[in-house]
């Protein structure tokens, strides 16, 4: 992220979109960003059709939608970034933003990732898959800051790029990274084999495997690597409770993992990550 982005942000006139428009000022202090591409897609239901006769002559749905945008923006975007507001009408708002962020060559779509507020939201798990960037998820509890950005990792190329952007975000915060490698001791081995064993020796092949990662990517020494035994847990669910025990800022991981088929395809535990509520936001790296 050291190179000038593209930012596209998804509005859709909730609660929401105060947190994302608070959010992206505070990023246009700290990242590079050279413009802006406020969306709103409005989905044309049987509904508006019935009340659209009702309005006054010269007054039409999307001049409304526009209207109430503009006085949002107005409200709650304070940064210096250049934006353009752009509207739409189609029954698929993810397609409309693929297409989008494909004609203005946009590096990162962001969103809302909700919980709480009500809202209709965005089918995450479809837009991941359609981008050829970069989504970046924004809950409605974030904060304003970016001290420290944790990393999980399996040690393939894809993660290695999620590093990339983690280095240039801690670059313009002054921040720290932190590297989460979950790992798991197949439980059939036991009572077969002595735990403290095979414990130490998954270890020694697990910094083995640091080392090399480290090396083969030229990764600064600063980055904390830590490992966790999953045990009888997910590798989510380790994920999702380390984050919580570090006050951690930012999550990335990369949209695909070892296992890198096509681009149709994102990797299982960056999917499940997908369908969790969360605290922080998080970035997907195309």
């Amino acid at each position: 992220m050291n190179k000038e982005l593209s930012v596209l942000l998804a509005l859709d006139l909730t609660e929401m979109d105060a947190v994302l428009l608070r959010y992206i000022s505070f990023l246009c202090s700290k990242w590079p960003i050279k413009k802006l591409y406020f969306v709103h897609n409005v989905k044309r239901s049987a509904l508006h059709n019935l009340y659209e006769d009702l309005l006054k002559e010269g007054i039409t749905i999307e001049g409304i939608v526009e209207r109430e945008l503009n006085r949002n923006i107005k409200a709650h975007f304070t940064g210096s970034c250049n934006y353009e507001l752009l509207t739409t009408s189609d029954n698929y708002t993810e397609s409309v933003l693929t297409e989008l962020a494909e004609q203005y060559e946009v590096d990162a779509v962001m969103a809302g990732n909700k919980s709480e507020i009500q809202g209709t939201g965005i089918l995450t798990q479809k837009l991941v898959r359609m981008l050829d960037c970069s989504l970046l998820l924004v809950p409605e509890t974030t904060q304003n800051r970016l001290h420290k950005v944790l990393v999980p990792t399996d040690f393939s190329t894809a993660s290695a790029r999620s590093f990339d952007a983690a280095r240039s975000l801690v670059e313009n915060f002054d921040g720290g990274i932190e590297a989460l490698h979950v790992y798991g001791i197949p439980s059939f081995f036991f009572p077969y084999i002595d735990f403290e064993q095979a414990l130490d020796r998954t270890k020694l092949h697990l910094d083995t495997r640091m080392q090399q990662f480290i090396k083969k990517y030229e990764l600064p020494r600063y980055i904390k690597f830590k490992f966790v035994d999953k045990e009888e847990s997910s590798t989510v669910e380790v994920i999702e409770e380390e984050a919580g025990k570090g006050s951690f800022d930012m999550m990335i991981i990369s949209a695909k993992g070892a296992n890198n088929l096509t681009k149709l395809f994102v990797g299982s535990t960056t999917n499940d990550m997908l369908l969790r509520d969360r605290v922080m936001p998080l970035l997907v790296i195309k």
